[in-house]
């Protein structure tokens, strides 16, 4: 009940924001295993208004007054059904009752699977073949009704049922333009397509969108909570945005199906901090883009060059900097599995320096590892020291250090701390979303989507923190008198030296 209670409480920290577009929703399979009033209750304290009906909450052959009633009772909770199905149909007769269903319902898609059973065959899963007849039939009731339908592809499990979106693609594309895709992006990614290539490329007829992660790109992948799966959903959101996608997104999550709540709720926040990120307002940049990001970023040791050690950009716009031979000792430094490299190639910053900006960027942690995002550095003063956000695994020793949690994720380091962050951090190897806003004295720190921590450079409350900090120990730190004051600096990602930390969608928008 506890972690129920925090879950809820993170989901509605995020809940006053704007929404974001795409919208998010609930596809109605992720609650099979519950009447329709437990999942209304659970999408109400969710925050989730937009709801894909499966014929478990409500028969495809409901009568009107059924239907009535289901509608008020989603109208009670905030909820709006959009869209029915999947509705797997093998004949005319099915199909017509599927869209008589979307017109009484009054929803303008019908997510479906048209589907035959070849001579000799049985009607299971495995042995259904895509219909190329059956979709003919539905492209008139496209007309008839208009509605819009959506194949559902079902990843490699049923390879001879539209797999991918591709193969729904190749089926629909001559039809009437009503037919189209809903594109499950964890089963294209299953079968080892581009679920963000099959976005771009087959956007104009692309109608719903079922959101899910999971943990491989094989047939043995299987669903995992957003944060934690394998597949780049940030890439997936910029994607959405990039072509103009204006449906819903409806996450699909196909695990724990008598008692999803936490891991739902986990789901909403990543997936409301990624699209916060891919969805903002125009004027961000990218920082770095696959590769690239040697033109963006350069070593402290000049600020002028790449690093020659440490920093590994691999092909997929993945930085990752490693440890150092022999640095990676102690009980909560085991040497990770990656690699470690020979010699220590620094701290790397933006070329560019920023006064007024909203920088973001997710990061992966291995265990106990230890970074960090500076920003207002500036290497000419106080010998380049600066403020920074906390990127700790909480089995780093550090994490026990200073005062009331100032050491740990998302604090100002050693000086204030962020205490809601902890309940946001995802485990060790899954991606984080890290948040710094900065704008005149004010400066804010967000994780996942969440703001966990704001305060006034130069307030009181700051020079407190400073005072109590290991920044006035010393002249080192304080030179100039003036520690933390700098009016415009670069950002700078942390190479500790000891730990494995990996980078990517860095992104940055002056204010």
């Amino acid at each position: 009940m506890k972690k129920l209670m925090i879950f809820a409480a993170l989901v509605a920290m995020t809940a006053g924001a704007a929404q974001p577009s795409p919208r998010f929703g609930m596809a109605g399979y992720t609650y099979h295993k519950q009447t329709v009033d437990q999942m209304l209750e659970a999408l109400e304290k969710l925050d989730i208004h937009w709801l894909c009906v499966k014929d478990f909450h409500l028969s495809y052959k409901a009568t009107d007054a059924e239907i009535a009633a289901f509608k008020q009772k989603c109208a009670a909770r905030g909820v709006t059904p959009y869209a029915v199905g999947p509705v797997y149909m093998g004949s005319h007769a099915e199909a017509d009752v599927a869209f008589d269903f979307a017109k009484r319902l009054g929803v303008k898609i019908v997510v479906g699977v048209p589907y035959m059973i070849p001579p000799g065959g049985k009607d299971v899963w495995g042995g259904r073949v895509a219909s190329r007849e059956l979709c003919e039939y539905v492209s008139g009731l496209c007309a008839k009704y208009d509605i819009r339908y959506a194949i559902h592809n079902h990843g490699p499990d049923v390879p001879k049922l539209f797999p991918t979106g591709e193969s729904a693609w190749e089926m629909v594309k001559d039809l009437d333009p009503r037919m189209g895709l809903c594109l499950d992006a964890g089963h294209d990614f299953r079968f080892g397509s581009d679920p963000v290539a099959a976005v771009r490329k087959y956007a104009p007829r692309l109608f719903d969108f079922h959101l899910k992660n999971v943990t491989e790109p094989t047939v043995n992948g299987f669903a995992m909570p957003l944060p934690r799966g394998q597949m780049d959903l940030a890439a997936i959101f910029k994607a959405l945005r990039d072509v103009g996608y204006a449906g819903v997104c409806s996450l699909e999550y196909e695990r724990d199906f008598e008692d999803n709540f936490a891991g739902i709720a986990e789901c909403i926040g990543y997936f409301r901090g990624l699209s916060d990120m891919a969805t903002a307002e125009e004027g961000f940049e990218p920082l770095w883009n696959g590769p690239a990001c040697t033109n963006d970023w350069v070593t402290t040791k000049g600020c002028t060059n790449w690093p020659t050690a440490s920093w590994v950009v691999e092909p997929d716009g993945v930085l990752t900097v490693l440890p150092v031979e022999g640095n990676v000792v102690g009980p909560w430094t085991k040497k990770p599995p990656e690699k470690v490299c020979q010699a220590y190639g620094g701290d790397i910053v933006t070329r560019r320096k920023f006064r007024d900006f909203d920088f973001r960027v997710e990061f992966r942690l291995t265990a106990a590892a230890n970074s960090g995002i500076k920003y207002f550095y500036d290497e000419t003063v106080n010998n380049g020291t600066t403020l920074e956000y906390q990127i700790l695994d909480p089995a780093h020793p550090d994490a026990t250090k200073g005062r009331d949690g100032n050491r740990r994720v998302a604090a100002l380091y050693d000086m204030m701390p962020a205490p809601a962050a902890a309940a946001l951090m995802r485990p060790v190897g899954d991606w984080n979303l890290a948040r710094v806003v900065s704008k005149g004295a004010h400066v804010e720190h967000w994780l996942n989507g969440v703001k966990v921590l704001e305060y006034e450079r130069g307030g009181a409350a700051f020079a407190e923190a400073f005072k109590a900090s290991k920044y006035a120990d010393t002249e080192y730190f304080n030179k100039n008198g003036k520690w933390g004051l700098t009016p415009e600096g670069r950002i700078l990602l942390q190479n500790h030296a000891d730990s494995t930390v990996s980078f990517r969608n860095a992104r940055v928008k002056e204010l």
